[in-house]
């Protein structure tokens, strides 16, 4: 499990953003024991375009991820079904893309439960 830094809202200079963002690729392509990855998405903002150059690449390199939307607990309800709604639609554009989305709060725990619990899944199956 590895943790990245974020590559598309950073507050860091655009030169520093840049880097994290080409050794995120890298690191991205390059692994091969690499099973599944799990894209953050700000529910507030939607797929950006870094984070879909980001599934571009995971798509390129056949590496299975889901997308987890955070900081649902800044929208509507309404807002978080129409966020979930924008971003299942784009992952059926993408062949690596799985359909299985988590819409999740650090602030309130809503979803973390279930993505723990998924999470987990994959640790615990062999490869």
């Amino acid at each position: 499990l590895v943790d990245l830094p974020g590559y598309g809202y950073a507050k860091a200079s655009k030169e520093l953003a840049m880097e994290w963002q080409n050794t995120i690729f890298a690191y991205l392509a390059g692994r091969a024991s690499l099973r599944r990855v799990a894209l953050l998405i700000d529910s507030r903002r939607g797929v950006m375009d870094t984070d879909l150059a980001v599934m571009e690449l995971l798509d390129r390199t056949a590496v299975s991820y889901g997308l987890v939307l955070t900081k649902t607990d800044e929208l509507k309800p309404a807002q978080v079904e129409e966020a979930l709604a924008a971003a299942a639609a784009e992952a059926r554009r993408h062949t690596a893309a799985l359909e299985e989305l988590h819409a999740t709060s650090s602030r309130d725990g809503t979803g973390l439960t279930e993505l723990r619990i998924s999470l987990a899944g994959l640790a615990s199956t062999r490869v």
